[in-house]
Parts: C-alpha cells; structure tokens; sequence
C-alpha cells in the first residue's frame, strides 16, 4: 500500500523525534569522572546521589569516593557497571544517622561559636579517617586522568589535597546557602546588608543592630575559618600526602563551578557569578514510588488532613526530655487529624489512636500524598525543599546548622511556623498547629511559592548535569570566572580606592582649612594694623 504525502511527512517527524530522543540520551562525550565526598552526613550525600547516578546513566564513567557505597540491593535494581565506588567506610566510626541528643540543644545552638565548634568536630573526623584511607590514597596516586572532578563545599578544604593530586578543573557542590568563608574565596562581595549570615541568626530584612551583627559575624567566621580550621587542614593534608601539598586555600580558590542548594523563591534573590549556579531541589525524584500498603490506608482514610512529623536522619527523636515529649504527645494525640511521626522505636511511650509510627518513611512519597497538609520538621534543607516543591505547609523546629535560616527563610515567604526547640511546650506547639491548619494563608503562600519554585527552563537535576558536562568539555574555563576572584577581598571591594579618595579629601579639607586660615589672620592683622594707625591719628 502506496504511503500518502502526509503520511512521509508522519513518519519524518517520528523517525526525527526518535534521533532527538536518542541523541539526549546518549553523551556527545563519554566523560571521567571522580567524585570525592568525604562528610559522614547521609543527608548531604542524599543531595549528591542523583546526580552521580543520573551521569552514570548517561554513560560516563564515575569513581565516587565516599562514605556511602551502593548497596548489593542498589545494585541490582539499577545495574551500573561504569559506577565504581570506592568506600571510605571506617568501623571505628559510624555515618551521621540518629547521634542528635535533643538533651544538647539550647539557646545557644544557633551562636556562630557554637556551630563553628560543632562543624570543627565533624571536620576533624572526617578529614582524618578520609584521607588516611589506604584505597584513597592510591586512587590519589593512581596518576589517572579525570575531565572533572565533584566535591563537596562544607566545612573543611582537606579534601583539595585528593582535588590537587587529580590535576582536573573540579565542581564544588553545597548542600546548602554558602558558607561566609565560600563566598570570600569565590570573589563575591558579600551583600551583609540585607543578606543575613548562614552563623547570624538574623531575619530579613535586618534593621542597624542585625545589619552590624550580620557584619561582625562574617568577620569572626571567616576569620576562624581561614586560620584555625585552615591550619588543622593543611596539617592533615601535609601528614598523609607530603610537605608538596600547596596551600589548600588556593586549591579551594581555583573552583570551577560551585553549584548550589538553593533557590530564590526561597532563600531571596542574589547577586551570583555564572561560577554560582542554584541547583534547588535536583534531589527531588522525577516520579513518586507506591507507598506500602499500611501507610497507604492510614493516608488514605485521612479525610480531615494528615500532619507528616520527621526530625530528619541525623536526630535521635527518643532522646527528647520528656517534659517536651510529654507536651509533643499531649498536642498531636488531640488534634482532630490523623499523624504520621518517624520515631526509632515501634511503639510510643504512650499509645495514641491517631498517630501511625515507623522507624523509617518514605518522605517524599509521603508528603506527596494529597491528604497531607503539614509536615512538621525540623528545617534542614531536604525536607524543607521537598515540601517547599509539593506545596506543604510547614510547622519548623530548626536544632543545628543552617536550619534555623532555611526556617526564617520559609517563614518571611508565609509558608511555615517557626517554633524555638528551647520554647517548644503545649501551649506553643498548640498555636503553631492551629495556625497552619486553620490559617488558609499558609496553604495559598505554599502553592505560590511552589509555583515559583517549579517554574524553571528545565529541572534543577538537568541543569546540573549540563554544568559538569559543560565545565568537563572545558571550552568555557579561560572566560567563566572574573577577574575579582583573583583579587583580595580589600581590593575588591574598593577598600583601597575609599581610603585614598578618604585621604585625598582630608588633604583638601587640611588645605582649605590652612588657606583660611592664614587668610583670616592676614586679615585680621591687616584690620588690627589699620585699626592702630587710624587710632595713632586720631591722637595726634
């Protein structure tokens, strides 16, 4: 049977599509790539993992160095052979997961000294079971060529040792807003007038005394950073990989791209280089995954709303004290909706007929289903993202780290209520629920925002894997960065330039000023002098 003219044309536009789809699933460039994540957080590496495994499905070879090698079960369920792992896993110590001991948070959790101690541990930690690792250290070695190379942008630069060895433009990636510390070495200027500090504390906007705070506070961190932390570094790195080592600092400077775990409908819009790109939210997966049965029913038998309640992996929820577990238990068990509580045992001190507990839940699964309309968290960027994505409103009950900004952040934009864990008691906890179960503005800011954040050319995912193929191809390295990443921080921001103009000003107000006054006295001597004259005259 003889095929029409439209028909051809049918086909042509099929047979064209089927080259287009081939062609977006098959790598122009087969790339290698290493990637080397030495922190014990699993929930940092949860930000890293698509993305690894998302390039490895589009046929480039990884090497990932980490605390957090597939699993025989991974394996078999997505078959990877050009995926290689090489595991830092140490007996002597155990991954971030239930080791938050609530009896340890207070007030001063949020005080940049008391993160910076708290980051400072975890660094010590990890750059020593890291780098002594005798399989990193041969893959260091190795002498193998790498197009680029990912890690991670946290709390140490010991891990630029491993980035130097492999001698390859390389991609930092944080899991969340950037470290004062970052920001200096990226030649941005930091906006402290109305950008508050990941260690500050502070609300937008800031008035004169958060404005001076947020100041003091880059300072102070920045500094502890670049020599406290930056000492302990460099030893480190010097002790298993030779006194040759270069100053970690200017390693870390020489970042190709730092590809960020943010966006601006929530965090507010920035002035970044084209070396920043926000990747918010590329953890997110690209289809939902069937709940188990039990928990499928208890949502689905939830007409009257479900609240979602998580800490996270890293908080050890049966470490509450229990006058604030009590006051937990008292609230939830009589709010007329149904909850659903991560809690690491199988039963709760005390038996509550609307509440369903596992030890482990599928979050984003979870918060996807329709009846869920709060998740109470803890504002760690993951969940935070994930229902910032879904359009949940949010009750946040920041503990550590950049919690307490991520959940300032979602409140300025209306979607969440933030309750301080040392304040955490009924009567708060009852008002933060009533809230944002009752108060519809919190469901309509959530659908906004979410809107917002999804509006986007292409997924946060996407648009990761096109950078590092991007930075890997290597055409764009000479033109990316700008010249003010070169630059001290004084230079760059004009330090020297206001104190010259400062300077020449004093000379012109000094000159001006010897000028009248010489002046003045020429003519008040001239005055006095006619002044006598005229009187001797007179007498004669």
């Amino acid at each position: 049977m003889p095929v029409s003219r439209t028909g051809w044309i049918v086909l042509g536009v099929l047979a064209l599509l089927a080259l287009c789809s081939a062609a977006s699933n098959e790598p122009r460039q087969k790339l290698k790539i290493a990637a080397v994540f030495g922190h014990l957080g699993r929930s940092h590496f949860y930000v890293f993992k698509p993305l690894l495994l998302e390039l490895a499905k589009r046929g480039h070879d990884l090497t990932v160095i980490s605390h957090f090698p597939r699993s025989e079960k991974e394996i078999a369920a997505l078959p990877l052979s050009n995926y290689k792992d090489i595991s830092l896993v140490d007996e002597k110590f155990n991954v971030y997961v239930n080791v938050i001991d609530l009896n340890t948070i207070d007030e001063t959790s949020f005080h940049a000294t008391k993160i910076l101690e708290m980051l400072n541990m975890m660094a010590s930690v990890t750059c020593e079971i890291g780098l002594k690792n005798p399989r990193l250290m041969e893959f260091a070695n190795s002498g193998q060529h790498f197009d680029v190379v990912l890690t991670e942008s946290f709390n140490t630069d010991c891990f630029m040792a491993v980035v130097h060895k492999l001698n390859a433009p390389f991609i930092q990636i944080s899991t969340h807003q950037l470290m004062d510390w970052t920001i200096e070495r990226m030649g941005i200027s930091y906006e402290a007038s109305y950008i508050p500090s990941l260690f500050s504390g502070l609300d937008r906007p800031m008035n004169f005394l958060g404005r001076t705070w947020n100041a003091l506070t880059i300072v102070l961190t920045t500094t502890v950073y670049n020599t406290i932390f930056h000492w302990r570094d460099q030893s480190i790195a010097e002790k298993y990989y030779g006194p040759d080592i270069p100053n970690l600092k200017d390693v870390s400077r020489n970042s190709s791209l730092t590809l960020l775990n943010t966006h601006y409908s929530l965090h507010g819009a920035q002035l970044f280089p084209p070396t920043v790109v926000e990747t918010g939210g590329m953890h997110l997966p690209k289809t939902k995954n069937p709940l188990p049965k039990d928990i499928q029913r208890f949502l689905d038998d939830a007409h009257e709303g479900v609240l979602y309640f998580s800490l996270g992996s890293m908080v050890k929820m049966s470490s509450i004290p229990e006058e604030k577990l009590n006051a937990v238990l008292n609230v939830l068990g009589s709010i007329p909706r149904k909850v659903i509580w991560k809690w690491e045992a199988d039963l709760l001190p005390r038996k509550l007929g609307n509440v369903m507990v596992k030890k482990w839940l599928p979050q984003y699964d979870v918060l996807s289903h329709p009846n869920v309309k709060c998740y109470f968290g803890h504002g760690g960027l993951l969940g935070l993202t994930e229902g910032v994505y879904l359009g949940v409103p949010m009750i946040l009950m920041p503990l550590y780290g950049d919690q307490l900004q991520n959940s300032m952040a979602a409140q300025v934009r209306g979607i969440a209520k933030v309750v301080r864990y040392p304040e955490l008691n009924e009567q708060t906890l009852r008002h933060a629920v009533d809230e944002v179960f009752n108060n519809t503005s919190y469901q309509e800011n959530a659908k906004r925002v979410s809107l917002a954040f999804r509006d986007r050319p292409v997924s946060p995912l996407d648009t990761a894997v096109w950078w590092v193929e991007y930075i890997a191809r290597g055409n764009a390295l000479p033109y990316l960065k700008g010249v003010g990443s070169k630059m001290p921080w004084w230079k760059r921001n004009l330090l020297d330039v206001g104190g010259f103009i400062g300077l020449v000003a004093m000379i012109f107000v000094y000159a001006i000023w010897m000028v009248a006054d010489r002046a003045y006295k020429y003519y008040f001597s001239k005055t006095s002098g006619d002044r006598k004259q005229k009187s001797a005259k007179k007498k004669e």
